[in-house]
């Protein structure tokens, strides 16, 4: 009732204006686990109140107010009534503002991020089918909307090519680059070369087309009157389950990343397969799910799992593959697997 000094006036508009602001940041960084910041903020908000009402106590109450008195309070009472309007209609407008501003950066990101996952859709389709005497079969999962990860399968019965690519980071950026890997490999593997210089001619044609911090792993397996032969660039070895022996083999064959220097030479080798033989290729999201003790799901737990799995039809093994690591630890990356089986 105008008791309230100025200096106990400016100190309570001041905690009350910060600490919903530190409320409010709070909420947005930890999400659900606010409560952690939110409780001891709230504790030392209530303690300034108090420090500011013990060390700035009100004026004393006047026994008798003169005609003077009650003019100043009426006045002061009209000044806050206005102050308060004012205040609640600024706060009111700014809210506004801040919703329909960030609705509609949400919605023009959301439907960015709508047409971008489905151009990655169309980019990335499930692969089943034949050619010749091998079966195919791949899927890849993103770990959000788009992904980095590619597979693809070009060819024919008597010439094909299959390969994984993996471009470095998350979201829409790797996943331009990822189109530009489809688009430039589609084109060579059309070419008179084939697969015979598919990495170096990539890697040329990729290196000027991306930012310094970014590169491709890549591996393949292409087939040929020559037989089977396969290329890593950067990634994980190639598993070869054999259905005679039971065993699976790392195939490995060792190349800097795509897109690390302007010009590179990649070597590439061969593999010689039997009926019922299964060749995995797949990209390092499996390998990296870790648990909640930081131990990651590896290769030898993907090597163990072909092996348990090698004679099941190719779709069974994909998505079993898949549901292991999922059970092992939580996807941080595009998981992507490519199979490939002699008939």
């Amino acid at each position: 009732m105008g008791r309230q000094s100025a200096v106990r006036l400016a100190l309570g508009v001041v905690i009350s204006g910060i600490f919903p602001v530190f409320y409010a940041i709070s909420g947005f960084v930890l999400r659900k686990q606010f409560w952690k910041a939110m409780v001891p903020i709230f504790a030392i908000h209530v303690v300034l109140i108090n420090v500011v009402e013990n060390l700035v106590p009100v004026l004393p109450k006047p026994a008798l107010m003169a005609a003077a008195d009650i003019a100043q309070l009426q006045s002061r009472l009209s000044f806050d009534g206005v102050a308060i309007i004012i205040g609640v209609a600024v706060g009111y407008v700014c809210f506004l503002y801040a919703s329909i501003t960030e609705a509609r950066r949400y919605f023009r990101v959301h439907a960015e991020m709508e047409l971008a996952a489905e151009i990655h859709r169309v980019l990335v389709p499930s692969i089943d089918t034949k050619l010749g005497n091998f079966q195919f079969y791949g899927h890849s999962l993103p770990s959000g909307e788009v992904g980095g990860d590619l597979i693809d399968l070009a060819g024919s019965e008597e010439r094909w090519v299959a390969y994984v690519a993996d471009v470095s980071g998350h979201g829409v950026a790797p996943g331009v680059v990822a189109g530009m890997v489809k688009s430039a490999a589609r084109m060579l593997l059309s070419s008179a070369e084939g697969s015979l210089h598919l990495q170096a001619r990539l890697n040329e044609v990729l290196y000027p087309l991306k930012t310094p911090d970014m590169f491709v792993t890549f591996c393949f397996v292409a087939c040929s009157e020559d037989g089977l032969q396969f290329g890593l660039a950067g990634h994980p070895a190639i598993l070869h389950f054999s259905a005679k022996t039971k065993e699976v083999t790392q195939l490995e064959c060792s190349n800097l990343p795509l897109g690390i220097l302007p010009v590179a030479e990649f070597a590439t080798s061969e593999v010689r397969t039997a009926k019922g033989d299964v060749l995995a290729l797949y990209t390092d999201g499996l390998l990296e799910a870790s648990n909640a003790a930081g131990e990651e799901f590896g290769i030898k737990r993907l090597q163990a799992e072909l092996q348990r799995l090698g004679n099941e039809s190719l779709n069974v093994i994909c998505q079993s593959l898949q549901e292991s690591v999922a059970r092992h630890g939580t996807q941080f990356d595009d998981q992507s697997v490519l199979l490939i089986r002699q008939l």
